[in-house]
This record gives structure tokens, C-alpha cells and sequence, in this order.
């Protein structure tokens, strides 16, 4: 447990710059463009966090969940070669996205309202998604506990953001101009964990050895590897909805500035839904070597954290319920405050996240992640009929609703399957 809070404090220090340099660059931003505009710029990098979701592996997390036993083992031959199959992974999902994106874009851009100028600005966009193939990068960072180089990594796209941001508000820059901002801090940020991790893997794997060949690398010399790409992959999927497309949507049924003030919503809730995912990130190493040692500490990181994790988060809400209308209005302006009531719903749905995040790792780590990739499907869909449904009826605030939820379901779902799994098996994928 001390590791696993040391290494989140790692993650946390570099995630608090983030965050304040995000939240300032989005409000600074939004008070520059005002709401349609802001929307449209919204809707451009969710567009393209989209086509890269939905080509997105996760291989990272196999580079933890195989590479854990080849680490302690000393075999670094087996971790060359679960390299090169997953930055092989990482190179063609990468490419493809980018593609997709590409060809979609004149056909998505109009129907969320955009004109001829700004389906150019999105097309253009999409090239930033030639930059994203380094999910092996952070799964080789995680795996040899470089916590603060991850932590340096998530404050590099903020802080050129709110930077660029603070000079374009300055000189009372165009919309494309803002979009432009955009596109380089994330492929700043994406291109520094690249180079961090490929510098990690020479420095502590190394070269192949002479007469050594790992070009021959394929998944199927690890088992159950290629089932649990397919099942992060489609895990992916599930957390993009909430994410991505629920941003997509917003702007093709309510309109640019619905989907800003919703993405504007979101992006106060992430002080919450953001560490959720470091939290992933930090225990998933300790939690499966905890497994495979057979250790009493599995228990104590996985339900300490969950509830350690609810209960910060329930501050959150309660701030946001009753100080979020002066929040939004000191922050940005009264033009934004129809996202207070949708704010206090996402920081609920965000403790939700909070609490489920050790828990699925814990999942992840006995060998359940089919089942896990079965809860978030029944989230996803809950979530999407709950959107539809309720923003057609009560409009902005039917998105908040739906995806509190929504959210509620994994981390009572996945408790229960902790509980009712056999303690002492192996976890093989399923």
C-alpha cells in the first residue's frame, strides 16, 4: 500500500499541474471564443479521441499483465519479444486510426453543424493521430515503476495548451488558431512518451543479444495474449463513451454549444475521473504481482483504495452542488452557467469511476477481464439509451443523469465478482 500511494503521489503531482494548466486553458478559452465556437473546438479533438478509441488496444496493459511474471523472472528475451508484438500493435492501430479519421471527417464534419471551413480545420486535425502509437511506451514506463516520468508526461499537452491559449486570448487569435494549440500540445505530449519509453526499454532491456531474432516476434507465443488485446480493446470502447462520444453526440443532437458546455462539465469532473485512471495505472503492477505471490495484500490495495477513492470523491460533489453555480460564473461567465446542475451529476458519476478504478484492476489482475469487458458493456449501454432518452426530454441536464447512472453499475458489479472469485487461482484471461 505504501508503494502503491507513493507512486500515485508520482502520478498525482504531475496530474494536479495538469490539471490546473487544463482547466485553465479550457476556461480561458471558452471566455475567448464564447460557446459555439469554444464547441467546435471540443468537438474536434473529441472527433479525433474518438477514431483513436475506437483503434485502441490498450497494449499497455499487456505489457503489465505478461511482462510482470518475464521482469521478476529476469528474462528479458520474453519481454523483447512482448515488445516488439505490442509496438507492432501500437504502429498499425495508429495508422488505421488515422486513416479512418481522415475519410470520415467531410462525411461526420456537417451534420454537427459544421461548415465547409471547419470540416477542413477537422480533417486537418485528424493527422494528430500519427503521433499516438506509444501505448507500449507507457505500459514499459509502468512496468519498471517510472511513475515520474508519466507524472512529467501529463503536464506537458496542459501546460502548452494554457500557454498557447493565454498568448492566442492575447492577441484575440482566430478559431483556427486555438485549434492549432490543440493539435500541438497532444502531439507534444504523445511524441515525449514515445522517446521516454524507448529510452527505458534500451536502457533496461536492451539489444537483442548477437544471433538473437525478434522480428519473428507473434502473439501467439503468450498465452491468452491476442484474447486479451481483444478484450482490452473492446474495454476501450466502453470507456470512450462516456468520454468521447457521449461529446459527439451532445453536438449532432443539442448543437456546438450544448457539447462545449458538456465538455466544459466534464472537464471540472476530471479532477475526479482523471485520477481514476492513475489509480488504474498505479495498482495494476501491485495487484497482479500481489496475485501471482499469493500475497494478503491484494485485499487491502483493492478495497482500501475503492473506498479511500469514494470517499474523496463525495467531497467533490457536495462542493459542486452547493458552490458550483459561483464557480462556473467567476471562472468563465453567467453565458456558461446552464452546466452547473450537469457538473454536480458528472463529479458524482466521476466518484463513481473513482471507486471502481482498483477494483478493476484487481479484476484485470485475477484473470477476469472478459467479465469486467461484460459489466462496462451493460454500463455503456445503459448509458447511451439513458443519453438518447433523457436529453430528448429534459435536455442538457439528461446527460448528467444518465451518466451518473450509468456509472454506478461496475463498481457494484465488479465487487462482487472480486468476492465471489477462488482465491488462489492463476487468473488465466477470461
Amino acid at each position: 500500500m505504501r508503494r502503491v500511494l507513493g507512486n500515485l503521489g508520482l502520478l498525482v503531482r504531475g496530474r494536479g499541474v495538469a490539471a490546473v494548466m487544463s482547466l485553465g486553458a479550457t476556461t480561458l478559452m471558452a471566455r475567448a471564443l464564447g460557446p459555439t465556437e469554444f464547441g467546435m473546438v471540443v468537438l474536434m479533438h473529441a472527433y479525433a479521441l474518438l477514431m483513436r478509441g475506437l483503434l485502441n488496444f490498450q497494449p499497455f496493459e499487456a505489457v503489465v499483465r505478461y511482462g510482470v511474471p518475464a521482469h521478476d523472472a529476469g528474462d528479458t528475451r520474453t519481454l523483447r519479444r512482448l515488445v516488439v508484438v505490442c509496438r507492432r500493435v501500437d504502429r498499425q492501430a495508429s495508422l488505421t486510426a488515422t486513416a479512418l479519421a481522415l475519410i470520415v471527417a467531410p462525411v461526420i464534419g456537417p451534420s454537427l453543424n459544421m461548415d465547409p471551413s471547419h470540416v477542413l480545420l477537422l480533417t486537418a486535425y485528424s493527422l494528430v493521430l500519427l503521433a499516438t502509437g506509444n501505448g507500449t511506451a507507457n505500459g514499459i514506463l509502468r512496468l519498471f515503476d517510472q511513475f515520474d516520468i508519466l507524472g512529467r508526461q501529463m503536464a506537458i499537452g496542459p501546460t502548452i495548451r494554457f500557454f498557447g491559449v493565454v498568448i492566442a486570448w492575447w492577441l484575440e487569435a482566430p478559431l483556427p488558431i486555438f485549434v492549432a494549440i490543440w493539435a500541438l500540445a497532444y502531439v507534444v505530449e504523445n511524441v515525449y512518451l514515445s522517446w521516454r519509453g524507448r529510452r527505458e526499454y534500451r536502457l533496461r532491456i536492451g539489444k537483442p543479444a548477437d544471433g538473437e531474432n525478434v522480428k519473428d516476434s507473434k502473439l501467439d507465443e503468450f498465452a491468452g495474449l491476442r484474447h486479451f488485446l481483444w478484450v482490452t480493446y473492446w474495454q476501450s470502447n466502453m470507456d470512450i463513451v462516456p468520454k468521447h462520444v457521449s461529446t459527439v453526440l451532445a453536438g449532432y443532437l443539442l448543437g456546438p454549444a450544448e457539447a462545449g458546455l458538456l465538455r466544459l462539465a466534464r472537464e471540472l469532473s476530471s479532477l475526479l475521473s482523471k485520477p481514476a485512471v492513475l489509480i488504474r495505472q498505479v495498482v495494476f503492477l501491485d495487484l497482479t504481482r500481489s496475485w501471482h505471490q499469493g500475497s494478503a495484500a491484494f485485499d487491502l490495495v483493492a478495497y482500501r483504495t475503492a473506498l479511500l477513492g469514494g470517499g474523496f470523491g463525495l467531497l467533490f460533489v457536495a462542493a459542486g452542488y452547493f458552490f458550483g453555480d459561483n464557480l462556473l460564473a467567476a471562472l468563465i461567465g453567467k453565458e456558461f452557467l446552464a452546466a452547473a446542475p450537469v457538473l454536480t451529476l458528472m463529479l458524482l458519476a466521476a466518484t463513481f469511476d473513482l471507486t471502481s478504478s482498483s477494483l478493476r484492476s484487481a479484476a484485470y489482475a485475477i484473470g477476469r477481464a472478459g467479465k469486467v469487458l461484460r459489466i462496462y458493456a451493460l454500463s455503456a449501454g445503459i448509458y447511451l439509451a439513458a443519453f438518447v432518452a433523457l436529453t430528448f426530454w429534459l435536455g442538457l441536464i439528461g446527460a448528467g443523469i444518465a451518466a451518473a447512472t450509468a456509472a454506478a453499475v461496475p463498481p457494484l458489479a465488479m465487487a462482487w465478482l472480486i468476492r465471489g472469485s477462488k482465491r488462489g487461482a492463476t487468473g488465466t484471461p477470461s
